[in-house]
């Protein structure tokens, strides 16, 4: 005999948990498979016509096995960039007079020694270990390089500015 209502016993029924686990395990799923096919997968979703749904599931199942050929790939691209960049310090070698910068916010420090060709010098906090996060709130209170000397080579790194916060005292 039917149900009254037209439902089956309540036992083929599924608990919520288990519908909404199910779904959440899905969505997962189609995350992952659409993460592994990164931007090869979009453009052949963006290129499948919408009518024909078996084209548009085959690009997505060459797309979950690439990710096993194409990993190592992108693995290979970031070993050119050091040699690239191996190369740029010795076309940074410089040649100035140190400016007397004590008394300058750090900010202001680092734009002039970028100005006169270093772009990278260091800082450190003289009344303890603290970072400087926001340059222009730190005020200079010696350079390890003394004003006036020259300045020679390749100095990325080697410049170093002790500072304070600009309201405290230099020590």
């Amino acid at each position: 005999m039917a149900h009254p209502t037209g439902a089956g016993p309540q036992s083929s029924a599924l608990p919520w948990w288990v519908v909404v686990g199910g779904l959440a395990v899905i969505g997962i799923g189609g995350a992952v498979v659409g993460g592994l096919s990164g931007e090869a997968g979009t453009s052949a979703a963006a290129t499948t016509s919408s009518s024909s749904a078996s084209a548009s599931a085959a690009p997505r199942a060459a797309a979950t096995t690439t990710p096993t050929t194409t990993a190592p790939s992108s693995t290979v691209p970031p070993a050119p960039t050091p040699q690239a960049t191996s190369s740029a310090p010795s076309a940074s070698t410089v040649d100035f007079v140190m400016p007397d910068l004590v008394g300058s916010d750090l900010q202001s420090a680092q734009d002039a020694v970028q100005e006169l060709g270093v772009f990278y010098s260091v800082s450190h906090d003289l009344l303890g270990s603290r970072n400087q996060v926001l340059d222009s709130n730190w005020i200079v209170c010696d350079q390890n390089v003394p004003p006036g000397q020259r300045v020679t080579g390749d100095v990325e790194g080697q410049l170093d500015f002790g500072v304070v916060k600009r309201e405290e005292t230099c020590p």
